[in-house]
This record gives C-alpha cells, sequence and structure tokens, in this order.
C-alpha cells in the first residue's frame, strides 16, 4: 500500500503538469450599507476551491488567470466575479440584500450546467409553498394541484403523472417514486425502512386483470370517495412525503431530471437536493392561511461568536382540514430544526451539525357521520441527527476532505378501526398448518388494523477531491470516495389479535395474524463506491465540459455498476449538451419482509343458538419474504441546447429513460389438500369431528418480482424573458410532452369456470398500458422594485392527457391440477370453442383522450413595506373556470365536470421580518 502511494505521488504532477496559482485577497461589503460581510462561501467556480470571508469580510483564495470566482450567502444576491492573475492585490465585492425591492432578484427556477434545475430563495418565496411539493409543482411536466393535504405527496420527474395515487400506471408511477431521491445537504431522506402496510402484498383470488397485485396500493382512509374525504395517508413503497419538508428554512432546491453526479446513489428517477439556510439571518415570523390551512414559522440565524460560527433555528407548525365545511379529516405537521455551523481559524475547515425533530399525523375521524363510527390515523414521528465536516487542504495532494454521517428514528402508528356487525364469524387462530377448532368474533365488535413501525436509518459517506490544471489548459475535478447506508425497523409490527380483524372472505381466504417487524426483519445495508473527473478546456471561443464518472453499488445482494456521463460544449451563446447515465434503486425493507400468510378455511359452522357455536377451520400458511428481489435500474440519456438571447434565454432537451427490473406482483397457482371433515353431534353438548378424507384445493398466491419495464420518452423547453417591451415586466414559459408506456412483465390469471375440468388456471401474457401528456406552462411578473411591489400571474394548460390500455385477453398457456404450466397451440388459442372454461370474451380497453385544451389560472399579489412588513393575497383558478369534458358511457356521450384541475380558491400570507 505504501509503495502504490509512493508511486501515485510521483506520477501525479507527471501526469498533470500542474499551472501556478495566484493568490487574491479581499472583503465582502453590503452595496447600501458598505458594511463587511461575515459568512460569505467563496469558491473558485468548476473547481471545489473554497473559503469564507470572517466577521470583517476578509478572504483569501488561490485562482488561476481568467476563472469565475463565485461569492454566495443566504439571503443575499449570488455574485461573480472574474479576475486576471495581474488583480489587485485586494478587491472589493459588493453584494446586494435580496428582496423583491432589488431590480435583479431571481424570482422563477433557472438552469445550471446540463438539466439541473435551480430555485433559489426569492424564487421559492415567490412560489408561497406550504411544502417542497408546491415548489416542484412549477416544474416542466408537473401539474398545478389543490393543496389537499389528506393525501401523501410523491413525485417524478419527465414521466406521465396520474391525477391520483391509486390509479392506472400506478406500478410505473410507484417504482419511479420510490426511485426519486430527496437529499438535504447531501444526506438522503430515505423512505426504504417504511412498513406501515396492513397487509404484506395481498391480493384477492379472482379473475381481475387489472390488480393482481399490492406493491403500490397505499392504504387509505376510506370514506366518501366521491366528496373528497378521501385520501392515501401511507406512503411505503413510495419516495419521500414532500408534504413533510417545509420550505421557510430552504436556501435553495436544485433539481437534477436527467442524469445525477456519480456521488449520489440508491434512485432511479431523479434527484432533489434541498440545501438549508445556514449564517446569520434576521428573525422572521409569518402566517399563511389556505383552503382551510394555516402555517405558522419563526426562524433566526444568530450570529455567535468568531470562534462559535453561526447557529440557524426554524420552527414549524401546520393544520390542514381538507374540507373545511367538516372536521372530519385533519393533517397536522410541527418541525423543528437546528443547524450549528463553525469555521477553522484559517477558514479552511467547516463542520455542519443538525438536528431535526418532527411529528406528522394524518386523522380521520368520521364518528359523527359514519353509522359505523370509522376512525383512522397515521402518526409519525422522526428525529434525525447530522453532521458534515470539510476540510481545505493546502499544498497537499488532494484538496478537499468531505465526511457526512447521520442517523433517523422515527415512530409510526397507523391505525384504521370501525363497528362491524357480522352477527359473529368463525375466526382462525393457528400459527401453524393444520385443522383445528376456530373461535368466534363478537356479534357486533371494534375492528381494528393497525401498525406500529420504528423505522432506523443510517448513513455514512466520505470523499476526496483535486483539483489539477495542466500546462495544455485542461482542468480536472477528481472526486473519488465510499458510503454506506443501512435500513431497518425495530416496531412491533401488525398488531391485533384475529379477533379484532374482519374476516375478509367468506368461505376463507387470507386471515389476519401479528407479525412483529423487530423480530423478523433484518437489518438490510448498502455499500458504494465512486469517482468521477469533471474536466474542462477552452478552444478558442469554445468551451468544452466533460463530467465522466462512475459508481460501484452492493444492494440487495447484487453488485451494480453504474456509468454516468454529461458533457457540453459551449460557443459564445449556444450550449449543446448531452448526458447518459445508469442508476440503481434497492427494494425497501417491506417489499423483502412480507412475512407469512395465512390461509383459513372454514370447513364447519353449526349453530344452536343459546346451546354452542361449533366451527371448523384448516389453516395453510405460505411463507412469503421476497429475499431474491433485485435493486432496479434505470437507463437514462438526454441532448439538449441552450441559448442565450439579447433578452433572455431558451432552453430545450429530449429524453428517453428506461426503467427495468421494476417491482410488480406476480400471482402463481398454489395447490393444498382440503380436509373433509363430518361433524359428530352430541346433544347439548358441543359436538366433536372427524375427518374422512382430503381433496384438491387450488388458491393464487403471489410475490413481488423484479418485472416491471417503463420507458419515458419526451421534450421539455423553457424560456425566460427578461426584457420586454413593457418596463418591469418579465415572461418565463415552460412545457413538456412525455410519452409512458407500462408492462409489468407477469402473466394474468383466470380461474376455471368449470372445477371439473384438469385445467386450473388460464394463462394470459401482459399487457401494456401507455399514456401522454403536454403541457404548457408561464408565470408573467410585474416587478416595482422601488415599491416593493411584485404581482405573478401564473397559467397552466392542458393540450394533450391521454390514457390507451388494451388487453385482448388471448389465453395462450393454462396451468393444470399437478401445477405443471402447458402452453397452447396457435389452432388451440384460434377456436373459441377449445378451453371455453379458461377462455373470456372480455376485452380491457381504455381510450382516454382531451376533447379541448384546459386552463390552471392563478394570481399572487405581494406587497414589501419598509418597516419589515410584507404582505401577499393569492388566488387559484381566480376566474373561476368551470371546466367541463365529454365521456362515453354505455353507447352515450355524457358531461362531466374535469377532473385534475385547481379549484377557485384564495389564500393569504403575512410576514414580519427584524
Amino acid at each position: 500500500m505504501s509503495f502504490t502511494r509512493n508511486i501515485f505521488f510521483i506520477l501525479l504532477p507527471v501526469l498533470f503538469p500542474a499551472t501556478l496559482l495566484a493568490q487574491l485577497s479581499g472583503v465582502v461589503v453590503e452595496s447600501d450599507t458598505r458594511k463587511p460581510v461575515g459568512g460569505v462561501r467563496v469558491m473558485v467556480e468548476n473547481t471545489g476551491v473554497w473559503t469564507v470571508t470572517n466577521n470583517s469580510g476578509a478572504f483569501e483564495i488561490k485562482y488561476s488567470n481568467g476563472e469565475t470566482v463565485v461569492f454566495s450567502r443566504v439571503g443575499m444576491m449570488e455574485e461573480k466575479r472574474t479576475f486576471a492573475q495581474d488583480s489587485p492585490e485586494r478587491v472589493t465585492v459588493e453584494m446586494q440584500v435580496a428582496s423583491v425591492r432589488i431590480k435583479e432578484v431571481i424570482l422563477t427556477a433557472r438552469k445550471k450546467h446540463y438539466s439541473e434545475i435551480e430555485i433559489r430563495e426569492e424564487a421559492l418565496k415567490n412560489i408561497q409553498a406550504f411544502s417542497i411539493s408546491d415548489v416542484l409543482e412549477q416544474l416542466p411536466g408537473q401539474k398545478l394541484q389543490d393543496l389537499r393535504l389528506n393525501e401523501f405527496k410523491p413525485i417524478v420527474f419527465r414521466s406521465v403523472n396520474p391525477n391520483a395515487i391509486a390509479t392506472n400506471g400506478m406500478e410505473g408511477f410507484g417504482n419511479k417514486s420510490f426511485g426519486t431521491a430527496v437529499v438535504v445537504d447531501g444526506i438522503p431522506v430515505s423512505n426504504n425502512e417504511n412498513m406501515q402496510s396492513y397487509v404484506g402484498n395481498y391480493a384477492p383470488n379472482s379473475n381481475s386483470f387489472l390488480n393482481q397485485g399490492s406493491v403500490f396500493s397505499p392504504n387509505t382512509i376510506g370514506f366518501g370517495v366521491a366528496n373528497g374525504y378521501n385520501g392515501y395517508f401511507s406512503n411505503t413503497n413510495f419516495g419521500a412525503d414532500l408534504r413533510e419538508i417545509p420550505v421557510e428554512n430552504i436556501e435553495s432546491v436544485e433539481v437534477v431530471q436527467g442524469i445525477p453526479s456519480a456521488r449520489y446513489g440508491d434512485l432511479t428517477s431523479g434527484l432533489v437536493h434541498i440545501h438549508q439556510k445556514s449564517g446569520s439571518t434576521p428573525y422572521r415570523a409569518y402566517l399563511a392561511v389556505r383552503e382551510g390551512t394555516q402555517e405558522y414559522n419563526l426562524n433566526k440565524g444568530f450570529k455567535l461568536t468568531e470562534r462559535l460560527g453561526f447557529l440557524n433555528v426554524n420552527l414549524n407548525y401546520l393544520s390542514s382540514n381538507s374540507d373545511p365545511r367538516t372536521k372530519f379529516n385533519k393533517y397536522q405537521r410541527l418541525g423543528s430544526s437546528l443547524l450549528w455551523t463553525v469555521y477553522g481559524r484559517n477558514r479552511n475547515i467547516s463542520n455542519s451539525l443538525s438536528v431535526n425533530y418532527s411529528n406528522n399525523l394524518d386523522d380521520a375521524n368520521f364518528e359523527a357521520e359514519d353509522q359505523n363510527q370509522k376512525i383512522v390515523y397515521n402518526r409519525k414521528r422522526d428525529f434525525v441527527i447530522s453532521n458534515r465536516f470539510n476540510w481545505r487542504f493546502k499544498n497537499t495532494v488532494i484538496d478537499n476532505l468531505n465526511i457526512s454521517a447521520s442517523y433517523s428514528r422515527g415512530y409510526q402508528n397507523t391505525h384504521e378501526s370501525s363497528i362491524y356487525n357480522s352477527g359473529g364469524e368463525v375466526v382462525g387462530t393457528s400459527l401453524v398448518e393444520g385443522v383445528y377448532l376456530g373461535t368466534y368474533s363478537p356479534v357486533v365488535y371494534r375492528q381494528t388494523k393497525e401498525v406500529e413501525g420504528k423505522p432506523i436509518s443510517m448513513f455514512f459517506s466520505a470523499d476526496i477531491k483535486k483539483n489539477l490544471k495542466t500546462d495544455k489548459g485542461w482542468i480536472h475535478n477528481f472526486l473519488v470516495g465510499t458510503s454506506a447506508r443501512g435500513s431497518d425497523n425495530r416496531g412491533a409490527g401488525r398488531l391485533g389479535s384475529p379477533e379484532t380483524i374482519i374476516a375478509p372472505f367468506q368461505g376463507g381466504g387470507q386471515a389476519f395474524r401479528p407479525y412483529n417487524f423487530g423480530e423478523n426483519v433484518k437489518a438490510e445495508y448498502q455499500l458504494s463506491l465512486f469517482a468521477e473527473d469533471n474536466m474542462f478546456k477552452k478552444f478558442g471561443e469554445f468551451v468544452f465540459n466533460l463530467n465522466a464518472g462512475a459508481r460501484l453499488d452492493r444492494q440487495a445482494g447484487s453488485t451494480i455498476l453504474q456509468p454516468r456521463v454529461n458533457s457540453y460544449l459551449l460557443w459564445k451563446n449556444l450550449k449543446l449538451r448531452g448526458g447518459f447515465g445508469i442508476a440503481s434503486k434497492a427494494p425497501g425493507i417491506n417489499m423483502i419482509y412480507t412475512g407469512p400468510r395465512y390461509f383459513d378455511m372454514i370447513l364447519a359452522d353449526v349453530r344452536v343458538p343459546g346451546v354452542y357455536n361449533f366451527g371448523i377451520v384448516q389453516t395453510f400458511i405460505d411463507y412469503s419474504d421476497n429475499r431474491d428481489l433485485k435493486p432496479t435500474r434505470s437507463n437514462r440519456s438526454e441532448v439538449g441546447v441552450d441559448y442565450r438571447l439579447p433578452f433572455g434565454n431558451i432552453s430545450l432537451t429530449a429524453y428517453y429513460n428506461k426503467l427495468e427490473d421494476g417491482f410488480t406482483s406476480e400471482s402463481f397457482a398454489a395447490k393444498r389438500d382440503l380436509a373433509l371433515v363430518t361433524v359428530q353431534p352430541d346433544g347439548t353438548n358441543t359436538p366433536d369431528f372427524q375427518i374422512t378424507g382430503y381433496e384438491d384445493y387450488f388458491f393464487l398466491q403471489n410475490r413481488i418480482v423484479n418485472a416491471l419495464t417503463s420507458t419515458d420518452k419526451g421534450l421539455e423547453f423553457m424560456m425566460g424573458f427578461n426584457r420586454l417591451p413593457v418596463s418591469n415586466l418579465s415572461l418565463d414559459l415552460s412545457g413538456s410532452y412525455v410519452e409512458t408506456t407500462n408492462n409489468s412483465g407477469t402473466d394474468k390469471y383466470f380461474k376455471s369456470t368449470d372445477l371439473t375440468r384438469d385445467e386450473i388456471y388460464g394463462l394470459y401474457r401482459p399487457f401494456t398500458s401507455k399514456y401522454r401528456q403536454m403541457m404548457f406552462g408561464a408565470a408573467l411578473n410585474y416587478h416595482l422594485p422601488g415599491a416593493g411591489l411584485l404581482v405573478t400571474l401564473r397559467t397552466q394548460h392542458f393540450i394533450v392527457d391521454d390514457a390507451f390500455i388494451r388487453n385482448p385477453r388471448l389465453l395462450y398457456a393454462y396451468i393444470d391440477a399437478n401445477l405443471n404450466r402447458v402452453e397452447l397451440t396457435q389452432q388451440q388459442i384460434d377456436d373459441p370453442s377449445q378451453f371455453a372454461h379458461l377462455k373470456t370474451a372480455n376485452v380491457d380497453e381504455v381510450d382516454n383522450s382531451l376533447d379541448k385544451v384546459y386552463h390552471n389560472m392563478n394570481l399572487k399579489i405581494s406587497k414589501d413595506f419598509r418597516n419589515g412588513f410584507k404582505f401577499s393575497f393569492y388566488a387559484n383558478n381566480f376566474l373561476d373556470l368551470k371546466q367541463t369534458e365529454t365521456y362515453f358511457e354505455s353507447g352515450v356521450y355524457k358531461v362531466r365536470p374535469k377532473g385534475g384541475l385547481l379549484d377557485l380558491s384564495f389564500g393569504a400570507k403575512i410576514e414580519y421580518e427584524f
């Protein structure tokens, strides 16, 4: 090891002879007051070389001739300056306070180097968001939605997004949502440990072709589906719940819809990187209201001493009622965060310690309205502690060392109960297979389904950076690192006893048994290595950039190599770019540990009123943990062009993404010996029974497999006009067109209608579902900086929103009584008289398309008063458009309100800064 290291040190300057660096020193001041600004991060663009100004605003940094130096600090406009090596020994850099009173403030999202989109602090404020979910709705391809916080909020980029979480196409959406990474200051927010599902991937035994599995069937509030009280509150197997992340303590959000850096793993469908505020900020308090929702927030960035650094504190409370006319359904969020940042004496070391606590509650109590007195809630508490350490070296073989670590522990309790009147039912209780006497549930009782989870996640990463400049003009930024993460759940799991659960099927079916996560779930770990080189070279008027890297992940027993490349060629105002990459996502532990499946068959149910009840049950058990699951994989590619106009800029991107080995359910036939019993009466005494023989019993079991394939291809564009004929007016346009195709890759089963035949189940091939969406959006800003007035009109127009599903239901094989799979000949397939008991003439077909263009139009007015107050008013669908659509049903064309569009609603926000 020592020999290899010495050779590396010797060859490094030979392979990459470095150019001379100059020393740049100066001071940063606030432009209006001329006061020095401490805590400003000073970074040489595209190198990773950084420092921070001290309390006197002074800084020193190494740079090369012609390089761009970036100055950034929370609450201030980012400043970029280019210096020659013969620049004055000490420079003065002026920075402006970011507010609507500054003419140059950026009010919308902006493209960065490749396909990344950055939304900075003032743009975040302009969106008027209650959570990060509202922020991401502004991006191309996303739909503006009513607030409705009675269900969790996932996100998927560059794919057709359904109007509801549980709908056709959900498997593709669910896989991509699960594969969308949310990262806070370099540390991932993990949902891999969430196991809050009432059953372990259960699918009913039926001839339905639409849903034969439940990988992406979240728990539902389950009341008043038609009147808007319904919702899906448990995001098991989906991505992070974006409702839980407030916006006020965020400095910027960077969204990577294309190919992320090799340093980011456990993702397949995009990256949301959140940067928290760090540094001195004034007290800021606000109250925001909208559609039965109230949010209160208070934050402050304390400047401690030169040695103790900065302490940022944020407190947030939100209460939301899905329908202000009732008190049925409420979501509450309580969040607190603390970020302590310190810098070394020479400003070459930084350390940030973050502590976050959040408490989220979905509560749906319908006792006053529902005769069954239904109660539903989902409680979630999280404690997260993380630390980020950065050390910038001088004159050594490496420039930077970054170490990040985090530990998260949570508590989740999901509950559903209601009054159940069944007259008493036979309930199985055995934990082993066999025939036995069952027990009887009460005639009327409160049935309960409950899950208790205690998710635990851990993360660690370390990487080193090296910036090299050759005498040929190449700039190399090397990154090499490793990361590890762990997932576990120590909760009590699915709770209760058989008597508290409704028997799901008359005559038998899957039954409930307690399943303890802490005893049955084993921790899952991921290990990763990654490396990349971000290189630049100027060729006259051309600038060439290539970011090439690779990531090696060990996930769920598989080792996956993931090369990733992004590149651009810049010539004057024209930029051509492209990228390709492979990414992978490990299965969540809820997909792996589904627990044993219990099937209770009621063999006899003899009741003599007032004398005895006598029930005989036979229990079958299948052990169905999915330990063979592999990670899903995504191949992502894109090309694009950006052009800078005198009055703005335009960006166009074409992409093609393919998700393979996606998670989906697969049915398979199971066979058991079903006991034949004879009941032997004994007067008024409890009778006895005798097993007289056995017969074959067939049923469908299911498991989670890697079989789904989903492709997305499309175009997206962004245009920004910063100079229009009308003074103080700016316009931003965005649009997207995307086609999504899903195929589960698993056969569909059809149970024989003639149980005397040897053919038990017919097999039908998987079918493809296709979706198309095209939308166009605009943000028109009228900005009077002197008056502190901002008027924003946001519009969104749906041009194409189509769904096409066609399943011809062509029988191609069958399962016989010995569970053998037998394929049919083409003649047998074409002849309707053969195997008629397995064939069906029905065809599953969905062909929905827009018959006209639909619109969302929102208005927002903000006024910044010089005394620290700021008031905002906004109205969604402020024109109160009553939009309808035509649909075909039972041979007749009908008209109904168009779903997925915004309702008329109003909101306001009052802020005070001091």
